[in-house]
């Protein structure tokens, strides 16, 4: 294989039919991406492990944020399963590494960085889209002009097993576990109210649509400070992190955690609920510091976390 790309920071989300999947990595850091899949069954696909199949979740979840057509995944996981069987291999080849064995040495990024399904695919991706005629290429040209393989007839058998993959792994889940210190977006859904004047009043957070019950995590690693009923936001929780910055989450259907209680980033803590001063289900979610609300977007765009609401 040969390349040379850089690398960039991105917040994958994957709206599916009847489910909402979210992968949210920042592309360049140390942690790999860890899928999990909503709800108490596991996709079965004979042959395919759990990693397997959370590695090939994230390639799907990758290609639609990107905007690439359907043809585009088929087309990545393809390469993956010719690759790497869909395994996060920590060799190969010379240098290869990761589920398309990408290789540091041609410019595809560090060890570290390739070693993050989230990562090689969005690589996978961009040099894909690079290739001008790719839609109007064969699903075995197309992987074999990013890829360069010494087997360049190989990717055409996979297609099978890439379509019955695309169909069990429609509308699951793929997050990744934040490292510490680091923020995540409490809620995957549409930003229906932003912060600052609205009508006569003020907005002091963000509102983030989500269906009844949808999972709401914490956005940083903290301590539960307070966890029920509130005035106009029906049920919430407030959480002081290490800095004294202050999130809290309101309109909640249900809490999962008590005050006192410590809680890392992006663990579950409520459901989305439509209680006190709410027009429909969503997240209320309020940033505070030194007592003062501030812009959730603006907070986490210089604290480097996750775009909200495309910024």
């Amino acid at each position: 294989m040969l390349a040379v790309v850089g690398g960039l920071v991105v917040l994958i989300v994957f709206m599916a039919a009847g489910a909402a999947g979210v992968v949210t990595t920042v592309l360049g850091g140390t942690h790999q991406t860890r899928c999990t899949f909503a709800g108490d069954e596991t996709p079965a696909v004979p042959g395919y492990t759990s990693e397997q199949l959370a590695n090939a979740a994230t390639i799907l979840t990758v290609g639609k944020q990107l905007n690439v057509p359907e043809r585009g995944w088929i087309i990545a996981l393809v390469t993956a399963i010719q690759e790497s069987r869909l395994r996060n291999l920590d060799s190969g080849d010379r240098d290869s590494l990761g589920v398309f064995q990408q290789r540091p040495s041609q410019g595809w990024g560090k060890r570290e960085q390739i070693l993050d399904p989230t990562y090689s695919a969005t690589q996978f991706y961009r040099h894909l889209l690079a290739v001008s005629d790719w839609p109007a290429m064969s699903i075995n040209d197309a992987a074999q002009t990013v890829q360069r393989s010494g087997f360049p007839h190989a990717y055409a058998r996979h297609e099978p097993a890439a379509r019955q993959l695309l169909t069990a792994l429609h509308g699951h889940t793929c997050t990744r576990t934040p490292a510490a210190g680091e923020w995540t977006v409490p809620v995957q859904g549409q930003c229906t109210s932003r912060f600052g004047p609205r009508g006569t009043g003020f907005h002091r957070g963000l509102d983030i649509a989500a269906p009844l019950g949808t999972p709401i995590l914490a956005a940083g690693d903290g301590t539960v400070i307070d966890s029920g009923p509130a005035t106009g936001y029906g049920l919430w929780i407030r959480i002081q992190h290490p800095d004294g910055t202050i999130t809290i989450y309101g309109h909640n259907n249900r809490n999962h955690i008590q005050p006192g209680q410590r809680v890392r980033t992006g663990e579950l803590i409520a459901e989305v609920g439509n209680r006190g001063e709410s027009t429909g289900p969503h997240l209320h979610f309020q940033i505070e510091q030194h007592g003062q609300p501030i812009d959730p977007v603006v907070f986490f765009r210089r604290h480097g976390g996750p775009a909200l609401c495309d910024q």
